[in-house]
């Protein structure tokens, strides 16, 4: 036989269950919705911290731009300094050289010879001279070719003109370092 048991039991525990799933319900949407709002601050917080250090570096770039833009100007005024240096550099030896040449040509010129003219064109020596006699213009190619001031000699020519000898010699200068 079956028994029907007509007490509400069975519906009070089903409305208690249904409240305890609605309390449930709501504390799990109460606790999403601090959990999204613990994550979005967090996120928004990141998000300055990163916008803050994108601001921080843009000054430095801006800062570093600069400064490597000054050094870039120092280095070329380093480099201009340095090309002004050696344009001194090579005036200087340029004023000195000629001397340095005549002296030793004063020295290397033999008793019995004369120059009669002196033609430079940059490192080429052009000689006219008058000697006594064809050794004496030998002996003079000589003490040339043994200068450190001196170095390609040729003779150009050498013509009898009455009891004396003209010649030409050319050369190129060589300023000893």
């Amino acid at each position: 036989m079956v028994k029907i048991n007509l007490l509400p039991i069975k519906s009070e525990l089903r409305q208690k269950a249904l409240i305890e799933h609605v309390a449930l319900l709501s504390l799990c949407i109460v606790l999403i919705f601090i959990l999204s709002w613990f994550v979005q601050t967090s996120i928004n917080h990141k998000k300055e911290m990163l916008q803050q250090e994108i601001a921080n570096t843009k000054i430095e770039i801006q800062r570093l731009t600069v400064e490597a833009g000054k050094i870039d100007k120092f280095k070329q005024q380093k480099q201009e300094l340095e090309r002004k240096l050696n344009i001194i550099k090579e005036l200087n030896a340029k004023k000195s050289g000629p001397v340095e040449v005549l002296d030793q040509l004063s020295l290397l010129i033999p008793e019995k010879a004369w120059i009669t003219s002196l033609n430079n064109t940059g490192n080429s020596l052009i000689l006219n001279g008058i000697a006594v006699d064809n050794p004496t213009i030998a002996a003079f190619m000589k003490s040339l070719q043994a200068s450190s001031y001196f170095q390609g000699v040729e003779l150009e020519l050498t013509q009898q003109e009455g009891m004396n000898h003209k010649f030409t010699i050319k050369c190129q200068i060589k300023l000893p370092s």
